[in-house]
């Protein structure tokens, strides 16, 4: 290159500063720009992304023609005009698409670097071709280092510009000092990169060609001038555009919010009047149970007792009918509170671990009476698949169950009515159970299937008038159901029976090393061989299957002629039944006349035969007696109960025991030796006193009667007792403040009196309020006799286990339904023992961990061990424990733990308590 031909340039300062000042502009101007595009939507989105773009991008390629104006060669310098538009289209491009980057939602580091490569291209793009659009008498060389130096520079300080642009786009100040700095940065390094790319570039000398001149123009100061100010213009009145819009956005915001306000207001007023409203419904849905409960109490109760004396044919015919119709009454009452209870949402489910036999078996006990009256079967079949422990809501499973078996029974004349229970899911800590209630009853038609599901139908209306009923109960268990994870749906043929299906979600109770439950049989039971004879084939097939899950080996016969063959044929093959499990009522030969035919048979001294009635006669058991069957049980019959029966009387018959015939009863008082409890009941209603008195002096306990708290309290301070029923609604003091007062006393003795609600309130929240004042228990009024028994049982069961003592030691607390515990057990003390060793080497490590968890503030540590301390305490029928660890699960739960080392306390005291009761019932036992 000829250095003599080169032309020397100078730069005019004054035009750099005008540059550098329209590129401030231009990035406070796109700061704020990158707001308004992101607080749009729809067309005005659009339109700001456009004319942001435009005005960005004039004030870009402004400043990039001043700085090149401010570079003064010695030759005149034209520009050709389509070039310079196309140089202002790259300034607008890359303009617009840093606009659309830094508006999105989001922006990553790898979004940036390829926005920036596409505006840093752009920019370069204008400045160089707008360096192609000067017409001079001189030839332009490019120095390529400083060239890509130039572009580099484009890139990196556009990428900073989209970072800086996205962080502050939504800030709501016109003018901060975070916008402000990041503006300057950006204003300044904008110059930065066309003055390195001015750099690139030199001139030398040589003749203009005048073809290149046809769309030339020159720019003079004035037009200069222009230049510079449109563009300050442009760039003012987007700034000032962006303010207004943005102040009409707030205004139109704070328009908005303050209508949300308004309208939040009003539904909060709505809400206030609907929670009074269902408040008093409440409030008066609770005074009506109590009233209308408390005397059905007195006339169900009365008419009990009434009918348990001697009485003529018509009187029992009078009382019988007072009994349905009252009984009928408290159906519909309840009928009518649990659907207004579930209409006002006050329907909470518990979630509690039970077990599913126990609470399928006591529903149908429940019915039993009524299927007999009628000569039904009434029968249960659960898959060994199904777990036996659950976590859930026994007493809504329950009333769903009875609902269901009720209905199937009302209406069924003659046949059978089963319950079938199988899985449908198994996961790690829940499952899905299928539960098929089936009948040979009228049937439903196919177009009614569906109705029947709503409130207040029924099949036909007919049915009202012949069966009774509300129409409710299949609402309210659809309800339920749908609470409870699960549907219900229905399958019916009329004049063949129906079938109606639900489902229906629970927990998996938590097992661990010191709550293992063995559901095997007992040794003596595997390998029986056993002859089951029943005409029912169903019940055939679920005797089949306990027995055989039982480790025994069934042979099925379906009348006592091919009993009696079959029988014949194993004796004559020298492999004898050992066991016979026959029905009673069966057609032509019944179990009696199958038991005599067989006493005709050599051979029969060694099998041992049980019999099966759907309804005991006076006199069958001497007749059983007679005839040498050892035992004779009323169906359904709880497998548990099954099982402990023909245990016994292989056991006895291996032993060669002579021993009284064995019944329900007889079964029940096997572990009951001391059969008699002392109770104080707490009762103001004369009535409910003398009824509750009479149902406790005749199953053999001792009462005391008082009649309020006050009293209560004083007779507890004179006395020991057993057990208190306690009332709740009582003059001068209520039960539940004489709970709270009798709680507190104990603390300095730390003996724990058992108290059992005993009470005509039953809205939701009545047990829950009675659990948390401090009682064990809770029975609502009218009373049922088989509830009663119930918790009677398990506080004779516990009084049982308590080792001896002198008046003056202390007494050992009720921390155990024992009866419970040894029925899971299967009786098993040796189990019992191996438990409570685990259990003794266990508990101590697990309070410390709860206490490290609490010291620690770790909540979710407080809720696993709480879970864990739950799901093994309730395995051992620590109820008390169970439920303060289950406290402390919710605790953990809840982030709060304020309350938890109060409850840890408690649980710690109540362990040693729960320790104290199993070793003394192992002791007890041993002995």
């Amino acid at each position: 290159m000829d250095h003599a031909a080169m032309l020397a340039g100078a730069y005019d300062y004054r035009l750099v500063t005008v540059s550098v000042i329209i590129a401030l502009l231009a990035a406070y101007a796109a700061l704020d720009l990158a707001g308004r595009v992101t607080a749009s939507r729809g067309f005005a989105r659009s339109l700001w992304l456009v004319g942001g773009a435009f005005a960005l991008g004039l004030g870009i390629w402004s400043m990039h023609y001043i700085g090149m104006e401010a570079f003064l060669l010695p030759v005149p310098v034209l520009y050709d005009v389509p070039t310079v538009f196309l140089s202002m289209f790259a300034a607008v491009a890359a303009s617009g698409i840093a606009l659309f980057i830094v508006s999105r939602s989001k922006m990553s580091i790898l979004t940036a670097a390829i926005g920036s490569i596409f505006m840093g291209s752009g920019i370069a793009a204008m400045h160089y071709v707008g360096m192609e659009a000067m017409r001079l008498p001189a030839m332009c060389h490019y120095n390529l280092k400083i060239v890509t130096l130039s572009v580099v520079l484009a890139i990196v300080i556009s990428f900073v510009a989209l970072l800086l642009t996205f962080s502050t786009r939504e800030q709501a100040e016109s003018i901060s000092w975070r916008k402000s700095i990041c503006a300057v940065i950006m204003g300044l390094a904008i110059p930065v990169m066309h003055y390195v790319g001015m750099a690139a570039v030199s001139f030398t000398a040589m003749p203009l060609d005048p073809n290149s001149l046809n769309h030339a123009i020159s720019i003079s100061s004035l037009g200069l001038a222009g230049i510079g100010c449109v563009t300050a213009f442009i760039l003012i009145f987007v700034y000032i555009s962006a303010m207004l819009d943005r102040k009409l956005s707030l205004n139109a915001m704070q328009l908005e919010l303050a209508e949300q306000r308004h309208h939040l207001d009003l539904e909060r007023e709505r809400a206030h009047n609907a929670e009074f409203r269902t408040k008093a419904k409440s409030e008066f849905l609770a005074n009506m149970s109590h009233e209308i409960r408390t005397p059905l109490n007195g006339i169900i109760g009365m008419t009990d007792l009434a009918l348990e004396t001697e009485l003529t044919r018509e009187q029992r015919d009078y009382l019988q009918t007072v009994k349905l119709s009252a009984d009928s009454l408290l159906g519909v009452i309840n009928d009518i509170l649990d659907f207004s209870k579930i209409e006002a949402g006050k329907v909470d489910l518990e979630q509690v671990d039970f077990d599913l036999y126990e609470c399928v078996e006591g529903a149908l006990k429940t019915v039993a009476l009524r299927a007999d009256e009628k000569g039904l079967e009434l029968l249960c079949e659960i898959s060994p698949q199904v777990p036996a422990f659950l976590a859930g809501d026994p007493n809504r499973l329950r009333q769903i169950i009875l609902n269901l078996i009720g209905n199937a029974v009302k209406f069924t004349e003659k046949g059978e009515v089963a319950i079938k229970v199988h899985a449908e899911l198994i996961e790690d800590r829940a499952c899905t159970l299928h539960f098929t209630v089936s009948d040979t009853g009228i049937g439903i038609a196919a177009e009614k299937l569906d109705s029947i599901f709503e409130s207040f139908s029924q099949a036909d209306t007919s049915t009202t008038r012949e069966f009774g009923g509300t129409g409710l109960g299949l609402t309210i268990s659809r309800r339920l159901l749908q609470m409870m994870g699960g549907k219900i749906w229905a399958e019916s043929t009329p004049g063949k029976g129906s079938r109606f299906h639900f489902t229906a979600r629970f927990g998996t109770a938590e097992t661990s090393s010191t709550a293992r439950l063995i559901s095997t049989a007992s040794s003596i039971l595997v390998g029986v061989k056993v002859l089951i004879v029943d005409d029912n084939r169903t019940n055939r097939r679920i005797l089949e299957g306990l027995v055989t899950h039982w480790g025994m080996i069934p042979t099925a016969a379906s009348d006592g002629e091919e009993a009696l063959n079959l029988y014949a044929a194993a004796d004559a093959s020298g492999s004898p039944f050992s066991l016979i499990l026959t029905d009673m009522h069966m057609p032509k030969m019944d179990g009696f006349g199958l038991v005599e035919r067989l006493r005709n048979k050599s051979g029969i001294s060694s099998s041992t035969i049980m019999m099966l009635t759907s309804g005991g006669q006076r006199g069958d058991a001497q007749r059983c007696g007679e005839l040498g069957i050892s035992a004779y049980l009323l169906k359904p019959i709880r497998q548990s109960e099954l099982r402990e029966a023909v245990a016994r009387v292989l056991s006895a018959h291996e032993a060669k025991e002579v021993s009284p015939v064995i019944t329900r009863y007889s079964l029940r008082e096997m572990i009951q030796e001391n059969k008699s409890l002392k109770i104080l009941l707490a009762e103001d209603n004369l009535v409910n006193q003398k009824l509750a008195g009479r149902l406790l002096e005749k199953r053999n306990h001792f009462v005391t009667i008082v009649g309020n708290g006050k009293e209560a309290l004083a007779a507890l301070e004179k006395d020991h007792f057993d057990l208190v029923l306690m009332d709740v609604q009582m003059p001068e003091m209520d039960g539940l403040e004489a709970t709270k007062a009798l709680r507190e006393r104990e603390q300095a003795t730390g003996i724990r009196q058992p108290i059992v609600a005993m009470t005509a309130l039953a809205m939701n929240g009545d047990k829950e309020r009675c659990i948390e004042a401090g009682m064990d228990g809770y029975i609502s009024k009218p009373i049922r006799p088989q509830e009663l028994d119930e918790v009677l049982d398990s506080y004779l069961a516990l009084k049982v286990a308590e080792p001896a003592q002198d008046e003056s030691s202390p007494a050992t607390n009720n921390s155990i339904d024992v009866a419970q515990l040894l029925d899971r057990l299967d009786g098993d003390l040796t189990l019992l023992a191996e438990l409570v060793a685990l259990f003794r080497d266990e508990f101590p490590g697990n309070l410390r961990t709860a206490q490290q968890a609490i010291d620690r503030h770790d909540a979710n540590g407080v809720r696993s061990v709480g879970h864990a301390f739950k799901g093994a305490l309730a395995n051992l029928s620590a109820m008390e424990a169970s439920m303060l660890a289950s406290e402390l699960e919710s605790i953990g739960k809840s982030l709060d733990l304020t309350a938890a080392q109060a409850t840890l306390d408690r649980l710690a005291q109540e362990m040693n308590n729960v320790m104290r009761n199993l070793e003394a019932l192992c002791s007890t036992h041993a002995q």
